[in-house]
């Protein structure tokens, strides 16, 4: 293995390379696609196989997601006024139907990855790019350390209020859920002619509520995602800066004795996973029992390692066993980490879904809400390379480990 501070040089290296050559790198851009090439182009130097895979999507829905739920409250704030002054089934029939609209998108394309509406826009080009490592002898175990090429644009809101950007994205999402019931509760009492629910100090001050909420949620259909692409050093150049390194390692070694290693870089990522998701469904028969391992924003200098075991919350499980042995090893090497779940998501999600065991490495702000993430201000200037060391070492530790048959998982 190379020396620690040669490998954080050539990591550096790496990262430094894109952003002046190539820059922000949004989904399905043509910077996304020459990143690809770059990758490409290097795994071919190290890999027994290097290929690059187009695919299609529709990246049109990612902002549409988030503004539609905001959009048809505005709707159903002013179809409400016109219900209070003019009482009649039509309107709250409208109303529901709005509500039901919103729910079922946010239900879809923004927390279960769904991609329900996206055949509404546009189709356009991605890619994804993997170079493989053959074992020297008999294949017994299979391992693919992936990340992301692409990087976000930027969050507005994000970056003018950290603290609160979590709390002002989830206001349309709580109130929809909110009013769909509400809805459905009038339309009933309507139909059953119950009259106490039409009070008018009732519907009044629902309404005065919901409009006093219309500058924010116009402003945050403005701000919520720009069009003005972000740098991604962190998220996710270092992802791209680490594989490569583990190319390297593997290609000094001519491979593992018994381990096939894939090294997979996704497009898309930042609009729902749209790479993976393509990636594990296409190549699930060579992969359903291999053992993955994500990396994403592992780099800044206000975050430490985490394994990621959950995402969004609870909704998605990966898994457990693998994650655990991850920690083990961080543990061993006395790496500070901790383990655990994830507000967000990583390319992991599109694993699991496809019932692969996987897990994630991320890195995890010590404190608050993780810097410079989806800004502007992603920058290289901003990392701390010796958590892309750490990374490296963890997964270094891995392969071998599973090669000597040392890691067994339960699930």
């Amino acid at each position: 293995m190379n020396g620690k501070e040669e490998i954080k040089n050539s990591m550096q290296r790496t990262i430094q390379t894109v952003c002046d050559t190539i820059g922000p790198r949004a989904p399905c851009s043509t910077q996304e696609a020459e990143c690809a090439t770059f990758i490409l182009e290097t795994f071919k130097k190290y890999t027994d196989d290097a290929v690059i895979e187009k695919f299609y999507c529709h990246p049109g829905s990612y902002r549409a997601a988030f503004r539609i739920p905001m959009i048809n409250i505005i709707l159903a704030t002013v179809i409400y006024w016109i219900y209070f002054f003019y009482p009649n089934l039509i309107a709250l029939l409208i109303l529901l139907i709005l509500m039901v609209i919103s729910v079922i998108i946010i239900q879809t394309n923004l927390m279960r990855n769904i991609e329900l509406i996206d055949p509404l826009f546009k189709t356009k080009e991605s890619t994804n790019v993997y170079g493989k490592f053959k074992p020297k002898k008999e294949v017994k175990h299979t391992i693919l350390i992936g990340g992301h090429h692409d990087s976000n644009w930027e969050f507005p809101i994000l970056k003018r209020w950290p603290k609160y950007f979590t709390k002002i994205m989830g206001i349309p999402v709580i109130l929809s859920f909110l009013l769909l019931g509400i809805y459905i509760l009038k339309i009933i009492l309507y139909v059953l002619e119950i009259p106490f629910i039409f009070i008018p100090a009732v519907d009044l001050s629902l309404i005065i509520i919901q409009t006093t909420l219309i500058p924010l949620l116009i402003y945050t259909i403005i701000k919520c995602v720009s069009y003005t692409p972000v740098m991604g050093a962190n998220d996710n150049l270092t992802s791209t800066a680490i594989i490569f390194e583990i190319a390297k390692y593997l290609n000094t070694l001519g491979g593992l004795e018994n381990t096939e290693v894939w090294l997979v870089s996704h497009g898309c990522e930042e609009i729902g996973d749209r790479g993976s998701k393509r990636f594990s469904k296409q190549h699930f028969t060579e992969l359903k029992d291999a053992l993955v391992v994500n990396i994403d924003m592992v780099g800044g200098k206000d975050s430490n390692l985490k394994i990621d075991i959950m995402e969004l919350r609870s909704l998605v499980h990966l898994s457990r066993d693998l994650g655990e042995e991850l920690s083990k090893i961080a543990t061993d090497l006395d790496i500070s980490h901790t383990i655990g779940n994830l507000t967000a998501f990583t390319d992991s999600m599109a694993y699991s879904k496809n019932n692969i065991t996987c897990c994630s490495i991320i890195g995890a702000p010590k404190k608050g809400f993780a810097t410079h993430y989806h800004t502007v201000e992603d920058t290289i200037d901003k990392l701390d390379f010796q958590n892309l060391w750490d990374c490296y070492r963890i997964l270094i530790e891995f392969l071998e480990k599973v090669n000597q048959n040392k890691i067994h998982l339960k699930d």
